[in-house]
């Protein structure tokens, strides 16, 4: 699989949040079956038909990487009328502790709002997730949003994220698709994450015991970059240790990933006085590194930092060096994003 390194909070916060199950699905195997609760929009499908491309996507109303791919589907969509149907599902969203009447409710009125970037059916799963389960947690899939190509035959095709499915579609309604190489390399992939995560497991027990021995080692195993991701949700201390050791060494870690963690780790109230003046050191460390026109985000995440610590004045001072760079920042689509930011931790800001 391939792993982008992203200079986001939300990348070190968003680990799976269930654990992996046994893998009984994968690509070129029969399609599971196709039992929803319900229907909001679009067709009433309740069966697969043979003979027919289907696209099934996942998707939930909290989930903003799903909220970002709703036009892209509805592009491909419209491209394949008649060609491809595509079902989106809403799941996670109800766990039967709420009633169903009102579940409903909930996704209408989302729809309401983004109902027009969701040009395709949209159907219901259960208070139990079967969809879910009998197709992302059996084919080893714990993230959305999260799409199955099913071709003609009924067998699943391609697994993936939407936002990469474009190749594969394509090469699926037009006949020209390996599906026995999908299929190995499939299996290659969920080899690579089960790998992976008794990696991330065996990171944790290194955390807990403040092993920077046994992290080391890892960092030989794995490689620098894919070490540090997968300790920093781990015991905050030592991954601020970890930082202190490797920051600016790792190739394709950006400095201002390093100011992103700084941040992350100092809203953690495990963290000590003394880790927290470290990591505060190496934020502004970080910072400094940057050339002005990739600055301003680093600037408001060491004003976070400076929040964190309760220096209200140091972080206002620092807010308003981001916005200061915010003009010269690159590239310019960002801008209105970073305005954002330092917006909400003002707001932050003065209700601490």
């Amino acid at each position: 699989m391939k792993k982008f390194i992203l200079p986001l909070l939300a990348v070190f916060a968003a680990s799976a949040a269930y654990a992996q199950t046994e893998i009984t699905l994968g690509v070129g195997d029969l399609a599971p079956a196709f039992k929803v609760d319900g229907h909001v929009k679009g067709d009433k499908i309740n069966t697969l038909k043979k003979g027919e491309i289907y696209i099934i996507e996942f998707w939930a109303t909290w989930c903003g990487p799903c909220i970002a791919v709703f036009p892209h589907l509805s592009e491909l969509t419209e491209k394949y009328k008649g060609q491809v149907t595509t079902i989106s599902v809403n799941s996670w969203d109800y766990r039967g502790d709420a009633d169903r009447d009102a579940h409903i409710k909930k996704i209408e009125n989302f729809l309401v709002k983004h109902g027009d970037n969701m040009r395709y059916n949209i159907v219901l799963d259960d208070a139990a997730d079967t969809m879910a389960n009998t197709w992302m947690r059996a084919a080893g899939q714990n993230g959305i949003p999260n799409a199955f190509i099913v071709n003609e035959e009924g067998r699943i095709a391609w697994i993936g994220h939407p936002a990469t499915m474009d190749k594969p579609l394509e090469q699926i309604v037009a006949k020209t698709w390996d599906i026995d190489k999908a299929a190995a390399d499939f299996k290659k992939e969920i080899e690579a994450e089960k790998e992976a995560a008794a990696n991330r497991a065996k990171m944790a027990e290194i955390a807990k015991n403040g092993d920077m021995a046994a992290y080391d080692a890892m960092v030989e195993k794995m490689g620098a970059q894919e070490a540090l991701f997968a300790v920093i949700n781990h015991e905050p201390n030592f991954v601020v240790r970890v930082i202190e050791k490797y920051a600016g060494k790792i190739e394709g870690v950006l400095p201002d990933t390093y100011c992103s963690m700084a941040a992350y780790l100092t809203r953690n109230k495990a963290t000590t006085a003394e880790s927290r003046a470290t990591i505060t050191k190496i934020s502004e460390m970080c910072f400094k590194e940057l050339s002005e026109d990739k600055a301003a985000r680093s600037a408001v995440y060491h004003a976070q930092v400076l929040m964190n610590n309760g220096d209200k004045d140091g972080a206002k001072a620092w807010l308003d060096k981001a916005e200061g760079l915010v003009t010269k920042f690159n590239p310019e689509t960002q801008r209105a994003g970073l305005t954002k930011m330092i917006a909400d931790t003002r707001k932050q800001l003065d209700a601490s």
